[in-house]
């Protein structure tokens, strides 16, 4: 019994989680100019824009992150610029006889101190085992216009005028038009009508690949806009492309070392204060704690019950009208256990529309209608279950113990409640 759970637990897990961060990024080289412009889009608050000098040999460089300071895009002295985007894992080619990535910061740190084009990272690069950023693929552009992809165990090398890339690995597709990501197919499309180089040009591509979501507000965290040759930066905050702080990297680099808050460089910014009050596992130690409690409560309970029901069956004194409600309980619990761990695991799923929906995800997309099917069955499952707790065969125990699970449902409701998980909002 206890290996079939493990196993219901490793494809629960397995059908279940998506990557928590989506990302976009463009370049377009017209007239020997080359911009490019990124998007990230992730559930972080206080994210940073930092500088650090180059040491004699290497360059400096700007780097743009959250509060754990992996360089998720960058721009150096080069003016070599290069950002991130989250994917699937799958299987890799081997890399054995290559060099062993032990600090994912420092590798991405040193592809920009040491390389100023593409073709210096794409040959730094091949000696490593990339396989530490299997759930990762990383797009290169230096001033000339050429870009380079970096997969876990593919490189590609291009130089076309305009490229487009979001959360998928190129080396994988056929064809661009099949890709399902709606920021990246706008970017594609409105790029295919129009071609320039300005600052506003570039905003404008930017804004029409960002991410805001109907439920909270939420979606893209900030945007840069790299001038490649100027070594110019622009960024924005929280998809408000009213305002913008710009850089100068050599300036910057002039200062010496030092870092950013981003949101403090920006007027107060109504949705991103929502974000930061909207508390969940991910950003509230006590809830992810009560969470882990919850779950080990309906363990033990679905233990309780199982055991109960079993001694009721081999003694005869079990009776389907009488207790069936317990019978539903039992599977209610295992359900909701279930939901709990899954909500742990996903980030997205607090900030989708309700029922949320990833494609791809079935197993995951008919975990959505849990608290409502819940909630539609706690109050006849309950009415049962005090009828059968209130005989007088049974022990004031028993009666604690289901107490105690109506009480669990309740504050899971709640929760469900607060968080928009119970209705249906999505248009």
């Amino acid at each position: 019994m206890i290996r079939s759970l493990s196993v219901l637990l490793t494809i629960i897990i397995t059908l279940s989680y998506f990557p928590a961060t989506s990302c976009s990024m463009f370049k377009i080289t017209l007239h020997g100019k080359t911009m490019a412009g990124n998007n990230e889009d992730a559930w972080k608050i206080n994210s940073k824009i930092w500088f650090e000098k180059g040491v004699i040999g290497q360059y400096g460089a700007a780097y743009v992150g959250h509060s754990d300071l992996f360089p998720q895009g960058g721009i150096n002295e080069a003016g070599l610029t290069f950002d991130g985007f989250t994917v699937y894992p799958r299987p890799l080619r081997s890399a054995a006889g290559k060099k062993k990535i032990d600090d994912k910061t420092a590798f991405m740190k040193m592809l920009l101190q040491r390389c100023g084009k593409v073709e210096e990272v794409q040959q730094l690069a091949y000696q490593y085992d990339r396989s530490v950023f299997n759930t990762g693929v990383f797009l290169f552009v230096d001033s000339t216009g050429k870009y380079l992809v970096m997969e876990a165990d593919t490189l590609i090398v291009g130089n076309d005028e305009k490229y487009v890339i979001s959360n998928f690995c190129p080396s994988t597709i056929k064809d661009p038009a099949e890709v399902k990501i709606g920021r990246y197919q706008r970017g594609q499309q409105f790029l295919s009508l129009h071609s320039d180089t300005t600052l506003a040009f570039c905003k404008a591509v930017m804004d029409t690949m960002h991410e805001c979501r109907n439920k909270m507000g939420d979606g893209t965290t900030y945007t840069v806009i790299y001038d490649l040759k100027a070594r110019m930066i622009n960024l924005y905050f929280y998809h408000d492309f009213t305002h913008t702080v710009g850089f100068s990297l050599m300036d910057e680099l002039k200062k010496g070392n030092h870092l950013l808050n981003i949101p403090d460089l920006f007027p107060p910014n109504h949705e991103y204060l929502n974000f930061v009050h909207f508390k969940t596992p991910f950003n509230s130690s006590f809830i992810k704690l009560f969470l882990y409690v919850l779950e080990l409560l309906l363990v033990l309970l679905t233990v309780f019950w199982a055991i109960y029901l079993t001694g009721l069956l081999f003694s005869g004194k079990i009776n389907i009208k009488t207790h069936y409600g317990m019978c539903l309980l039992l599977i209610m619990n295992i359900g909701l256990g279930v939901y709990l761990f899954i909500l742990q695991n996903n980030q997205p799923l607090f900030y989708y529309d309700a029922p949320y929906y990833v494609s791809g995800k079935t197993v995951l997309d008919l975990t959505a209608y849990l608290p409502v099917v819940l909630l539609g069955l706690i109050i006849p499952v309950g009415l049962a279950n005090i009828r059968a707790v209130n005989r007088p065969s049974v022990t004031k125990f028993t009666r604690r113990i289901f107490t105690l699970n109506t009480v669990i449902y309740l504050i899971s409701l709640l929760l469900f409640a607060y968080w928009g998980l119970l209705f249906i909002v999505r248009g």
